[in-house]
């Protein structure tokens, strides 16, 4: 683990709204991004990033494991209303859901014998994930 990273006060706990048994808990603050893990029934799959959304810039995620990363493009919402960078609103501290952008196909071409047949964890990743209200779409509250 990098020195520059500093656990966060509270975990930051995004939840599939598919399968409510998969989750990732964001746990430390990196210069760029916030990093944890992903869990499936109290198990590690692997290490999950997701970067603070800025002005004109999308959100991102990125999962690694031992052997292989992978990254993509992370679509923030309030409720159902997607957050734009070029929009004034819904403003990035608002977001409370998000699709990881192609996170399912990352895992199903990535580790066949680990992630591919497990059907429940592609249904997570294709679908929507709930934000928990400490992390203020990617900034998180102070404890």
């Amino acid at each position: 683990m990098p020195a520059s990273a500093v656990p966060l006060p509270l975990v930051c706990e995004v939840i599939s709204e598919e399968v409510p048994t998969i989750s990732i808990r964001l746990e430390e603050r990196t210069p760029t991004a916030l990093r944890g893990v992903l869990i499936q029934d109290d198990k590690r799959l692997g290490i999950f990033m997701s970067s603070k959304p800025k002005q004109y810039r999308q959100t991102t995620w990125s999962f690694f494991t031992q052997d292989a990363a992978n990254s993509g493009t992370a679509l923030l919402f309030e409720n159902d209303l997607v957050w734009n960078p070029h929009k004034r609103v819904p403003k990035p501290q608002d977001v409370n859901r998000v699709i990881f952008v192609g996170l399912d196909n990352a895992l199903f071409f990535w580790r066949t014998e680990e992630f591919a047949p497990n059907r429940e964890l592609l249904k997570a990743a294709a679908g929507f994930w709930t934000i928990s209200a400490q992390c203020l779409g990617g900034r998180v509250l102070r404890g």
